[in-house]
Parts: structure tokens; C-alpha cells; sequence
């Protein structure tokens, strides 16, 4: 899979390039909400620094209603650790319920498996048990693989803007950026 790490318009749904723990919990999620008919899809997996950079910018220096309350390297997302869900799918986006309680019970779905919701980001779960502080100093969860800890590289190599970039995983040299 191509990462696109520059275009802030791209949205990237690839569970693949999530934490494998993160990865492992969204898929059990996802079969959980379906096996009691709750319609909600993946409609942002990892999310590339420069689209933080350019939601948290909207409502602030450019127009439209503010989405996001964190920049680049502050969400969860750029780490591969948050995943949004929303209702209807590819072509038919809906934040709105179906059915009232099915944002509480993918609350309670998510929490289940490891992850936590955020009060204030109603389709936003993440890695429960970290925090944004410790990621922003390169404390990052055990057990990633090669294809979350390379994108995650990836990403800080090719960031060099304001905030700054997170250091690499321990495993990794610096990659060269294509």
C-alpha cells in the first residue's frame, strides 16, 4: 500500500498500518458491531501529519467548523493507535444514529477490547493506557511490526514543519523518504 504522507484531503482506512495491538482490537470491534447489526465502518484509520496539520488548521487560519483539537504529532491517529468509525459507509457518511445507543454501545464495544473513546470525539476510539505526552517522546506501545513501525518512520521522516516530529521507534534507522 502507498502512504500518501504530503495530500491533507487523503483519508487512509488501511487497518494494516495501525499498531497490531490496535489493529487486532478495531477488527474484533468491527465483527462485534456487526454481529449485532450496528452499522458502522472505518472512515479513518492512521492519519498522516500533514492532514492533522491541515483539520486542526480549519476553523482556526482557514474557514469551516473546527474538527480536531490537536495538531500534528498530538493525535493518536499519526501514530496508528485511533481509528474513527461512522455510520453507513463508503459514498453514504452519516454521524447520525441509526438507532439511539449505538455510539454508547461501540463505547462500550471499544472498551471491551482495549480501547477508549474520547468525550468529546464521539466516532474516535484509541489505545487506552498511553498518552499523547508519552508518544510525543517516542514512548510507544509494545509488540508493533514492521509494517506499523516503517509507516510510522516513514511519516516522521518526511514531517519538517512545527510541531516536531516524535522520535523513531527504537527499532528502526531512519528511513530514506520516496
Amino acid at each position: 500500500m502507498t502512504v500518501d504522507l504530503v495530500n491533507p484531503t487523503a483519508r487512509n482506512t488501511d487497518l494494516d498500518l495501525l499498531h497490531p495491538v490496535v489493529r487486532t482490537a478495531v477488527g474484533k470491534v468491527l465483527k462485534d458491531l456487526a454481529s449485532e447489526k450496528i452499522p458502522l465502518f472505518v472512515f479513518e484509520a492512521w492519519r498522516s501529519p500533514a492532514r492533522q496539520h491541515f483539520l486542526f488548521a480549519q476553523g482556526r487560519t482557514t474557514p469551516g467548523p473546527k474538527v480536531t483539537f490537536q495538531d500534528s504529532w498530538g493525535s493518536y491517529h499519526q501514530y496508528g493507535l485511533a481509528v474513527d468509525l461512522v455510520f453507513g459507509g463508503p459514498g453514504k457518511w452519516t454521524w447520525d444514529e441509526p438507532k439511539k445507543g449505538m455510539w454508547k454501545r461501540m463505547h462500550e464495544i471499544g472498551r471491551a477490547r482495549g480501547l477508549m473513546p474520547l468525550d468529546f470525539e464521539t466516532p474516535h476510539i484509541q489505545l487506552a493506557g498511553t498518552s499523547s505526552a508519552a508518544l510525543r517522546e517516542g514512548r510507544y506501545p509494545g509488540g508493533g511490526d514492521e509494517m506499523w513501525s516503517g509507516n510510522l518512520a516513514m511519516a516522521i521522516a518526511a514531517w519538517t514543519k512545527t510541531p516536531a516530529s516524535p522520535p523513531f521507534p527504537q527499532e528502526l534507522d531512519r528511513p530514506a523518504v520516496a
